[in-house]
């Protein structure tokens, strides 16, 4: 089951998470009704972590900074090379400095406290990666929007028990989302129905995440597409 206003929510907080001065992200977190805990940034990594008004914490991670010149965020996405981590394969770009990025979220954290993550392009796919850096019984509700394909086969099946807590998104012929294109080491996605988000207002499809059959459309990579369309759906009034 989807719940559509909170899929809304993570992809706007996927979102405030690319605002890279702080006192900006600040204010737009608070915008969106959470409080914010702190921004971690680096040259390869940003992310933040608020709590929601129940007291839940969010760790919303950035994709790709390349309007901004963060240029080892583009090497990120374009280093291929397999990681073996946590029973599993993901690429080197995306795996290099999460562990560092992880320890500042659990030092931040109280012990014990649920994460629930979501990332949009690149922090799409970091989000997918998550259970290689936090216990199982620790990572809440995951959501990825716009995720490439770093992530193999071997590393979901080692986290199954995770797969019912993701909830992952595509956008109707979005290009990046279908990177890499052909390489067929890294073919893979979460092995889940994903929300397929169509041109018509609030229209989509359930589709398993291995059939949907990508595209070269780049402008519905854009998070504010992915963000509009989501949106749509959520005040139609479709059901969970």
């Amino acid at each position: 089951m989807i719940d559509w206003q909170a899929a809304v929510l993570a992809c706007r907080r996927a979102n405030a998470a690319y605002i890279i001065p702080q006192d900006q992200a600040k204010s737009a977190f608070e915008l969106l009704g959470d409080t914010f805990i702190g921004q971690y940034a680096n040259a390869s990594h940003q992310a933040v972590l608020s709590a929601d008004v129940k007291g839940e914490t969010h760790l919303s991670i950035s994709g790709t900074r390349a309007s901004s010149l963060k240029l080892m965020d583009v090497f990120a996405d374009v280093s291929l090379e397999p990681v073996s981590i946590a029973g599993g394969t993901i690429t080197q770009g995306v795996v290099e400095g999460m562990q560092q990025m992880w320890d500042w979220v659990l030092a931040t954290v109280p012990a014990g406290d649920v994460v629930n993550v979501s990332g949009h392009s690149l922090g799409g796919s970091r989000a997918q990666a998550s259970p290689a850096f936090i216990d199982s019984a620790r990572l809440g509700i995951v959501h990825s929007f716009a995720a490439p394909k770093f992530i193999a086969a071997d590393f979901f099946a080692a986290h199954a028990d995770v797969l019912p807590r993701m909830v992952c998104v595509l956008n109707g012929q979005d290009g990046w989302a279908s990177w890499p294109w052909f390489d067929p080491r890294w073919s893979a996605r979460p092995p889940i129905d994903h929300v397929w988000l169509k041109n018509g207002a609030g229209t989509f499809q359930m589709i398993p995440g291995p059939k949907w059959p990508s595209g070269w459309v780049f402008a519905d990579h854009d998070i504010d597409r992915y963000q509009a369309r989501l949106q749509a759906i959520a005040g139609s009034g479709v059901p969970a």
